[in-house]
């Protein structure tokens, strides 16, 4: 064939609809389409040459279905959902390329070629696109394409694999399974406390019996209402503690008073907080690992006390020193836990030079993994020749020199296990060990953190799922709320006053549905934070503020007075939405009686001023602290921390509209400008709300 005759049924003043396009707009240009029952693309009808020409400039994969063979013509973006398909596919009949899928396909493309147009959502298909069968999803709509007598001739997808979504859903689930299945099945008792009122959420039958509770009488309650025993002993200031400040809290044979044996009991605990993370880093809640050691510190109690009843019996009868001797030896050997004795090697001087250990039980010798020979008969130097520098060197040291009793932790490689070592001192020149393997707490402590961190990455997915979700999910909503206001209005006529009561209950649940969106892509939004810093000029933001919102103060008779503000450096669309949500809250909660009224004023503080809420390594520098005061409603004060959680409303909607969104927008904004809020109100008396922001040095 001839450069010109190849050039006739390619390039043409009327196949300028192909110019462009990629990859795909050269395959097409360069195809021999004489052959095909379309002809030459110049001599193709109108509305194919439309729909190609869309395709060949779309970004968005879409492809089109022509005539009763269903040919395919497709766009670059489409490439990768074909996968080993390309190219061949151009040009090839839909139903033979993607026989394996047809008769998923089949009865969509028959409602097309009968004029009505298809949407199908995160649909299962399973394609065999690179040689093997694979399980995808898909959201895609199908639309007829007209030819020029206005009878169906072809079929127009846009299309979006959701795959990667579907999966990663499923993938969070799983971790929330995964750990759900971990805390349930744990051999120690674990919980997970959520929010700041500690509710329990999960835990397992071990903590129940810690507890002394069923799950009935604690699951879904905080801790301090289901376990009310628990209360008044310090428990609520480590939770509060490790809440606030995100840093785990461990405690050895803490003392707690406990239901037991239809009473009251002293119980003895080793157990770890450790701050449970959203997948933005924020605290959301507790993780409680705890181990009931009652019976291995009374052992301890009790043996301390025989000691000391021991040496003061050694120097009045011989006979006591046998029998306390007997005694000694009863807990050596019926003991579970590991005891040993250890004897000081003193120098000329007097000074502690080595040590031996004189005697250990079968449990000590069976945690620390040595012959018993070989334990007994060898010096501590000969098996560490730093063991006296070395941690638990220091602390026998300690213990010998205070008489504080010392406990360490530590993983003793010979037998792959953990111990938990309480050395006291016996007299001068000896030491008890009691040894306790903590190995299955160890353990799940170590499993836990890997499973926060596998959560911290999932729900930072989840996260922007959700800011996906919600911008997806505006378009149908925008959808009904246009088509219900039509429907109404071709019906208006036939209504009667129950039915037009029916329509508007319609409108306002749509609008509030938009609203809450609204607000959700808000706060998504704000929770991704920002990278782009520039100095916010905050009159400006105001004065914005006040023209969005001119009609509402204008029908309130609403008079907002601001002051001089300062600029700062930040995020002009987020200080924006700080300013628009706090001014619009004193519009909503204004009295009826009353005429608004708004004052916004700031003063340059130091940190010092802003004491207890400032953060310790903040503690010298400066803050700009915006107040905005009303005089409205009000609300009681011990509500002040709850209004700027997610959801969070103080009235029903029957008397106040709104989300409650707002106030944990203005929370978060001020949290990414490395700021935090505040309010203080009565009732009846207005609320101030006051933002404290860097203000640099």
């Amino acid at each position: 064939m001839s450069h010109s005759e190849n050039k006739s049924f390619t390039e043409s003043q009327d196949d300028r609809f192909l110019n462009g396009g990629g990859e795909m707009g050269t395959l097409i240009r360069s195809k021999d389409w004489r052959h095909s029952t379309l002809g030459t693309p110049g001599n193709w009808p109108q509305s194919l040459r439309t729909a190609v020409g869309i395709l060949l400039n779309s970004k968005f994969p879409m492809f089109v279905w022509w005539g009763p063979e269903l040919i395919t013509i497709y766009n670059d973006a489409y490439c990768p959902i074909a996968g080993e398909k390309h190219p061949r596919l151009l040009g090839q009949s839909g139903k033979e390329a993607w026989k394996e899928i047809w008769p998923d396909l089949s009865p969509l493309v028959e409602k097309v070629f009968m004029g009505v147009s298809t949407w199908s959502e995160d649909q299962v298909l399973y394609m065999n696109r690179r040689s093997f069968v694979e399980e995808t999803y898909f959201t895609f709509s199908y639309s007829p394409i007209l030819d020029d007598q206005g009878n169906v001739a072809g079929l127009f997808c846009a299309c979006i694999e959701t795959t990667e979504k579907i999966l990663a859903s499923r993938k969070i689930q799983e971790s929330e399974r995964n750990l759900r299945h971990t805390i349930l099945q744990s051999p120690v008792a674990m919980c997970i406390l959520r929010g700041p009122a500690y509710v329990v959420e999960i835990a397992n039958e071990r903590m129940f019996e810690v507890w002394g509770k069923t799950a009935s009488q604690a699951l879904g309650r905080p801790i301090f209402e289901g376990v009310p025993e628990a209360s008044n002993q310090g428990l609520e200031q480590l939770l509060k503690g490790v809440y606030e400040s995100g840093e785990p809290f461990s405690a050895n044979e803490r003392p707690v008073e406990l239901a037991r044996n239809s009473g009251i009991e002293t119980v003895y605990l080793n157990f770890l907080y450790q701050p449970f993370r959203e997948g933005d880093g924020t605290v959301s809640g507790i993780i409680a690992v705890a181990n009931d050691v009652t019976e291995q510190v009374l052992a301890r109690k009790q043996l301390e006390a025989s000691e000391q009843e021991l040496q003061s019996r050694v120097k009045e009868r011989t006979a006591e020193l046998e029998e306390q001797r007997n005694l000694l030896n009863n807990i050596m050997v019926n003991s579970s836990n590991g005891i040993s004795v250890t004897e000081m090697i003193r120098d000329e001087q007097g000074a502690i030079i080595n040590a031996s250990t004189i005697l250990a039980n079968d449990a000590a010798v069976k945690f620390i993994g040595l012959p018993r020979d070989v334990f007994l008969g060898t010096t501590a130097t000969q098996l560490d020749p730093n063991i006296l520098s070395s941690a638990y060197g220091l602390a026998c040291l300690k213990t010998l020199a205070t008489g504080e009793p010392s406990v360490i932790q530590y993983h003793l490689a010979i037998t792959a296990r953990w111990l938990e070592l309480t050395v006291s001192k016996m007299d001068a020149d000896h030491l008890i060990h009691i040894f306790t393997d903590v190995t299955p707490i160890k353990e799940a402590q170590i499993k836990l953190e890997r499973l926060v961190d596998e959560l911290k990455h999932t729900n930072a997915n989840l996260e922007e799922f959700a800011y996906a979700a919600s911008h997806d999910l505006k378009e149908p909503i925008r959808k009904i709320k246009f088509f219900l206001n039509l429907l109404k209005e071709e019906l208006q006529a036939g209504l009667n006053e129950k039915q037009h009561l029916h329509f508007d209950r319609l409108q306002n649940a749509a609008n509030r549905m938009g609203n809450l969106v609204d607000d959700l892509l808000s706060y998504s939004q704000v929770t991704l934070g920002f990278s782009d810093q520039e100095p916010v000029d905050l009159n400006k933001k105001v004065q914005l503020v006040l023209e969005d919102l001119e009609l509402e103060i204008l029908q309130r008779n609403a008079e907002v007075h601001v002051g001089a503000l300062p600029t700062i450096t930040g995020n002009k669309r987020q200080m924006q939405q700080l300013f628009q949500n706090l001014v619009a809250n004193a519009l909503k909660y204004s009295k009826e009686a009353a005429v608004p009224i708004i004052q916004i004023a700031s003063r340059k503080v130091h940190a010092k001023e802003l004491a207890p809420f400032i953060e310790p390594e903040s503690a010298d520098h400066w803050f700009y602290l915006v107040e905005v005061k009303d005089n409205g409603i009000g609300f009681d004060q011990s509500d002040a921390e709850r209004i700027f959680n997610v959801f969070t409303r103080l009235h029903g909607m029957s008397e106040y509209r709104g989300t409650g969104v707002g106030l944990s927008i203005v929370k978060k904004v001020a949290e990414n400008h490395g700021g935090f809020v505040w309010a203080e109100s009565s009732l009846g008396a207005g609320a101030t709300f006051f933002v404290a922001l860097p203000a640099g040095t």
